[in-house]
Order: structure tokens, then sequence, then C-alpha cells
């Protein structure tokens, strides 16, 4: 039996239970492996659990591309950890340059591709045209764009919160806009401020 429960998304996203379900970057999979480990590892027996960790398919690839793919072996093969990994259609350059597709609502996305655009030129001199969008958007780590979109679509179906640990200034203002404009509970933070404790409390606080 795998210990991360296998789930085709979104399709079974009803699968996932109503705790908070955290996502992680490639870099915080690299770089913070104990904050990882404490959220995956499975709580003490009658303890409540408080998050549960996922890994996307596509961040997995990502961490065997660059050989630092042992945790998730780690994972699949311990039981001492519990989480959720998720089969996704952007596990591909070709998938993941459509994963803004996939987002709930046409303003959802465009709320994001304009958080997208500040940090592409933080002049604020946009360029307007179709074209113009589309070179800028060409540039995209589109790993980025596709933990976005899972976290935003399980956070939308859900109706519960979606918590993503990542370095990246554009996430976490992407976030912020979401909450702000659509009520979303989504929230981004980064893996070196906050323990799994922390990054609760705060979202509860919201």
């Amino acid at each position: 039996m795998q210990i991360l429960e296998k789930l085709q998304f979104p399709d079974e996203l009803g699968r996932c239970h109503g705790i908070p379900l955290v996502f992680f970057d490639t870099n915080v999979l690299i770089d913070a492996e104990d904050l990882v480990r404490r959220v995956f590892k499975k709580e003490e027996s009658g303890s409540a659990c408080i998050l549960c960790g996922v890994v996307c398919d596509f961040i997995e690839g990502e961490a065997l591309n660059l050989k630092r793919g042992s945790i998730i072996a780690e994972f699949l093969d311990n039981s001492q950890y519990h989480g959720f990994y998720f089969e996704t259609a952007y596990n591909s350059r070709e998938g993941s340059a459509r994963a803004l597709e996939d987002m709930p609502s046409s303003e959802m996305r465009e709320a994001v591709l304009v958080e997208y655009d500040r940090k592409l030129n933080p002049s604020g001199m946009l360029g307007d045209s179709k074209e113009a969008r589309n070179a800028q958007h060409s540039k995209s780590r589109f790993g980025d764009f596709s933990l976005l979109a899972v976290a935003t679509i399980s956070a939308f179906r859900r109706k519960r919160q979606s918590i993503v640990i990542t370095r990246d200034r554009w996430i976490k203002l992407s976030c912020i806009s979401l909450q702000r404009q659509f009520k979303l509970p989504i929230y981004s933070y980064d893996q070196w401020t906050f323990s799994p404790e922390e990054i609760l409390d705060r979202s509860q606080r919201k």
C-alpha cells in the first residue's frame, strides 16, 4: 500500500479530507526537508492532524530532474508518513503551459496574470497588446503556474484552505490577490520563517 495516496487531479479532490492542504514548490522540497517531513509525518495515535501535505507530479518531476527525488521515495516506502500525491495534466511543459486555462474563472486567471506582469516589469509599464502579454508570459516557469493553479482549484472546490510553501514572490502576491478579490482561502508562506504550527495559526486568523 502506498503511503502517499495517489489521486487524479482534480476529479478525485472529494477524497481529500477537510483539513488544510499544503503544497510545496521544488526548492522547498529540496532545501527544507525537515519542514516537509514534519508536514507529512503521521500524528501520534489520538492526535488531531492539523495539516495534510501534497506532492504534485510536476514538482516530483522537477526534483527528480535535479537528482533530488529521494525524499519522495522515502515517503512512498515509509509508514511514518501520510499525505497525497496528485496526478495532474500538467506534468509536461506542454501540459503545464495550459495550467492557468483551468483556473476556476477567467477573472481569477486575469488576477494572477496581472501579478505576474508586475513581477516581470516592476515599473508598472505593462504591454497592453495581446502579443506583448503573450511574450511576457512565455518567459514563465510553467511549474509555478501549475502549482498555483492546483492550489487555487483545490481551495475553490473544497472550500477549505490551500497553503503554498514557496519563496516565489509572484505566487505570494497572487494568493493575496485571490484572497482579496474572490475570498478564496489560499495562502502562501516561505519555508524559512514559519513552522507548520505558525503557518496554520496565521491562516486561521485571516
